[in-house]
């Protein structure tokens, strides 16, 4: 979900943090701007 609205331009990070029950460092500790998955997020993924 979180990747899908980072790729959209449109998204409030803000918003979209309070949707989650997250901070905005860990959204961006998952997932960068364009809404393509960190290293970090890879590797939650696969465990």
């Amino acid at each position: 979900m979180a990747q899908a609205a980072m790729a959209n331009r449109d998204t409030s990070v803000s918003e979209l943090c309070k949707e989650l029950g997250v901070k905005p460092v860990t959204l961006y500790r998952y997932v960068d701007p364009n809404g393509d998955l960190r290293d970090y997020g890879k590797r939650v993924l696969e465990a």
